[in-house]
């Protein structure tokens, strides 16, 4: 079994945003693939889960963005468990150009839960030893706390969950969120913008016909989105980072 996966993708023209960059949102879905394959190559992937009634969700990530790669490059996208942190399993990832240089780094937090109940389940206790440590490999970040909120922010737009955003698991899949957030970022500058850093904690899962609406703010380069219900009752997701210069 490899304990450290790699993927190695070229960038593709529906992945980018209009400087011909990979778009937040593609870079999700890049992260999120590793690790799926990854967690199959394990056996504790979603075939396994769904035999023993359990599910991976992703909770918190943090990414730190030197450069996203252009239309045609080819990347390596590497990723590997790196032991549980509270109640959550870590899992870090390392974006590299052709040339080996490291453009982008991040470190996620995931739960195991139970299927029926939706409980968090103790990952070492049901998994086992299928999800190698790697304590000598690097963490790039640890105690990814919750995000607090901007009082400051302003209402920008309303998503519905439709048919085409929900995921295997049946609710609306992450890369969604990232997706929200450039749309914010956009609505709040008058441009498009690309971020240097971000951390979105996943907070409650969206459902088919759920109503998000997205909040956010943005001041001296720095950035908060959240998405709610409605009513206020519900938090969704919480974004926060840095964005680049114009």
């Amino acid at each position: 079994m490899e304990r450290i996966w790699t993927d190695h993708l070229t960038v593709r023209h529906h992945e980018c945003g209009p400087d011909a960059k990979l778009k937040l949102n593609s870079l999700f879905d890049y992260l999120q693939d590793a690790a799926a394959g990854h967690a199959d190559h394990l056996g504790v992937g979603i075939q396994f889960l769904a035999e023993h009634r359990m599910l991976w969700v992703l909770s918190r990530v943090k990414l730190r963005i030197a450069r996203m790669p252009a239309i045609g490059e080819r990347i390596c996208v590497t990723t590997y468990p790196s032991g549980p942190e509270k109640i959550f399993a870590t899992r870090q990832y390392a974006v590299c150009d052709e040339k080996g240089e490291l453009i982008i780094y991040g470190t996620s937090f995931w739960l195991l839960l139970d299927g029926a109940k939706f409980r968090p389940l103790k990952p070492l206790q049901h998994l086992g030893n299928a999800l190698p440590a790697n304590g000598d490999q690097i963490r790039y970040f640890s105690g990814l706390d919750k995000l607090e909120g901007n009082p400051a922010v302003s209402e920008l737009r309303e998503y519905t969950v439709s048919h085409s955003m929900i995921d295997v698991n049946r609710h609306l899949n992450n890369a969604y969120y990232a997706f929200f957030t450039n749309d914010a970022l956009g609505m709040m500058s008058g441009a498009f913008r690309s971020v240097s850093e971000i951390q979105v904690n996943f907070n409650h899962s969206g459902a088919l016909g759920d109503r998000i609406v997205c909040r956010g703010s943005l001041s001296s380069g720095c950035f908060y989105v959240d998405g709610r219900s409605p009513d206020g009752s519900v938090t969704f997701f919480q974004a926060s980072g840095a964005v680049n210069d114009l």
